[in-house]
């Protein structure tokens, strides 16, 4: 019995060191990020002076490189900035700034999209709720139509503003389009200094257990 005990304290304090070395700390931090893949269209809007000009807009494909976890899976991002410029590569991350709740809820609500189509409108509503009156979206009609549809359901929408901006992000690059991307790692995990006192205190009934068992004999 004696054995059997001292087997099972050690075979625990081996499985608590397994998991206190490999859990992830709150507040995992990204410092890198890969721009994958896009996909775009050619959009129309106009100005608050009445000009117009034209762009792309759409979805992007991209990975998050975190320091403990190295890089995360394919997600959808959305353009943040109408005139700054990004590429098919990595990209070091300045910052992590916090959206707006309401691009974050048509994120959350639509992406990753279905179609070039309601990327592009996804993108415009997404455009619309960070500038507002100088963001006018004038075509392809039937993306204008699509993107109105986000921004009705967006008026309407019970909007958990806690939830959304402790899972979305703009990644910030001085210099290259900030973009809107999920983050993931905001899900808090158990700390290590958690999992120590859990083992401390199990690792003591145990012992508690076995001194009984001794006096019982």
């Amino acid at each position: 019995m004696k054995t059997k005990v001292q087997a099972i304290i050690v075979s625990f304090f081996l499985v608590l060191v397994f998991v206190v070395t490999t859990v992830v700390t709150v507040g995992a931090t990204y410092t890198q990020v890969r721009v994958d893949d896009w996909d775009l269209m050619e959009i129309r809007y106009e100005y608050p002076d009445g000009h117009y000009d034209t762009g792309y807009a759409g979805e992007f494909t991209i990975s998050l490189y975190d320091d403990v976890l190295g890089w995360g899976g394919s997600q959808s991002a959305f353009c943040v900035d109408l005139s700054s410029s990004i590429s098919q590569r990595t990209y070091d991350i300045d910052s992590l700034l916090a959206p707006t709740v309401e691009a974050a809820w048509l994120m959350d609500r639509y992406a990753p999209t279905s179609s070039t189509k309601s990327g592009a409108a996804l993108q415009s509503a997404i455009w619309a709720t960070l500038y507002g009156d100088d963001f006018t979206l004038n075509g392809p009609w039937d993306v204008k139509m699509l993107s109105n549809r986000y921004m009705d359901a967006l008026g309407n929408a019970t909007i958990d503003a806690g939830y959304l901006l402790s899972n979305y992000s703009i990644v910030n690059m001085n210099g290259v389009q900030n973009i809107l991307v999920q983050n993931s790692s905001s899900a808090p995990v158990p700390e290590p200094a958690t999992m120590v006192l859990l083992g401390a205190g199990l690792l003591g009934l145990a012992g508690v257990g076995r001194k009984k068992r001794r006096q019982a004999s």
